[in-house]
């Protein structure tokens, strides 16, 4: 498809929309790229010199393809202005699959996408392809495509969130992979099937190619398949096409790797591995070649990551968990129980299932934040639950009441806007405290 002279509105200028206003205007295309931000607090620096900015508001030209920011609310007045005035309205993501000359391989779901999507573009790459790992992870996706023209053996990995897929109208992956469905999302979205409709985009428009679905997911096992998708199922039952037991994980009779060699923790995580190996064997490479990649990789920031063991005491940071589902996932995934650390900023989440399990498997919670009131009515009585204002206040609680030899996990399965910026700042801050209190105790010794 040819650019030259097209016209397109581009509505936020985050990374998403400086990349594809940037990308766009590099092929000739007339961009007209707003936000609703002062001029002063856009990355004006950061665009093409081609690119009309238009800032205070955002605009769109009638009959422009409009290319919409994924932080744009639906029925909001930038939404509605889109879909009245574009001639389409596209996300990067549709972007990107129009242009890209390579296959696609895009991960979605509730939880575990990122991780996911980090060990493909890992496995593909320790097998010699060249590979772009973007999307919702890192990069934004339009960044990626000056290094995929004209390679041979190139491959496209991509995390692609539910709130991209809403306007992916022609996308095709080759491959597609759902980890999981749980609730969430649901005031973007205004209802759980909204949020299922959306994530089902990943492999609405396939009519070939190879789709992964978690096996052990009952949302996932009522989705329809289209005829000629090829469809692979993992989990931890031994009729799945990738499995794993309580020693090893299997694809087909092959056994890839024992799970106590593993460098990511976690049972989880077993499943995110399992995901990224159904993704790829027999497609690109055979998950066979890849065993010793697969044991040897670390995981992502923020995401059951190790921090430090403070006087025998080991802490770890998943503040990627910010919903009920995740941070079930982060409770289940040790056989021993532990501290969790939980609370921060209120999506309207069901506690309930959390609650109960928090009873049934860690040691106690410690809570914080504008949630942690209703985190402990969710909590059955008895279980042992302190609750404070500040995740300092928090990670000092759980370690007074650590022993040596266990842990003390932040899984906070909420947001994190009431105390951080996001997630990462909230678990960078997390682990500063962490080795803070570390250093505080041996200069005390």
């Amino acid at each position: 498809m040819s650019y030259e002279g097209k016209r397109f509105s581009v509505l936020g200028l985050a990374r998403t929309g400086v990349a594809a206003a940037n990308w766009l205007a590099a092929q000739g295309a007339q961009v007209l790229a707003s936000d609703p931000k002062e001029r002063e607090k856009l990355p004006l620096d950061k665009l093409d010199p081609a690119v009309e900015v238009h800032h205070g508001a955002n605009v769109v030209r009638d009959g422009d393809v409009v290319v919409i920011s994924p932080g744009i609310k639906p029925k909001t007045q930038a939404w509605q202005l889109a879909h009245d005035l574009g001639s389409e309205v596209i996300s990067d993501i549709e972007l990107f699959y129009r242009a890209c000359p390579c296959p696609i391989v895009a991960i979605t779901g509730t939880d575990g996408k990122s991780t996911t999507t980090a060990l493909t573009g890992t496995l593909l790459r320790a097998a010699g392809y060249n590979t772009f790992v973007g999307g919702n992870i890192g990069n934004a996706c339009m960044e990626g495509l000056a290094s995929l023209d004209g390679q041979e053996k190139s491959v496209a990995v991509l995390e692609v969130s539910c709130f991209q897929l809403m306007h992916c109208p022609t996308f095709a992956p080759r491959v597609a992979v759902v980890t999981n469905i749980a609730e969430d999302h649901i005031e973007y979205h205004g209802s759980m099937a909204g949020y299922v409709a959306a994530k089902k985009q990943v492999y609405g428009n396939m009519s070939s190619g190879r789709l992964v679905l978690n096996g052990d997911d009952e949302e996932l096992s009522h989705w329809e398949i289209q005829t000629g998708v090829e469809l692979k199922r993992f989990g931890w039952k031994p009729e799945f096409d990738v499995r794993a037991d309580n020693e090893s994980i299997f694809v087909g009779p092959h056994k890839i790797v024992d799970q106590k060699k593993l460098k990511l923790p976690g049972l989880h995580n077993v499943e995110n591995i399992m995901a990224a190996l159904a993704a790829l064997d027999g497609v690109f490479l055979p998950a066979t070649a890849v065993a010793d990649t697969v044991r040897d990789f670390p995981g992502l920031e923020h995401r059951m990551e190790f921090v430090e063991n403070v006087r025998g005491v080991s802490f770890y940071n998943d503040s990627k968990a910010t919903n009920p589902h995740a941070a079930m996932a982060v409770v289940k995934s040790f056989r021993e129980p532990f501290w969790l650390l939980a609370g921060g900023y209120e999506k309207g989440s069901d506690f309930s299932e959390l609650g109960a399990l928090i009873a049934e498997r860690t040691l106690g919670a410690v809570l914080y934040g504008v949630t942690r009131h209703r985190l402990q009515r969710a909590i059955p009585p008895g279980h042992p639950v302190v609750v404070v204002e500040t995740l300092e206040q928090a990670i000092d609680a759980a370690f007074e009441r650590a022993s040596t030899g266990q842990k003390v996990i932040l899984a906070p399965a909420c947001a994190s806007f009431d105390q951080f910026s996001d997630y990462e700042a909230r678990g960078r801050i997390f682990k500063d405290l962490v080795r803070q209190l570390k250093t505080q105790l041996e200069e005390a010794r």
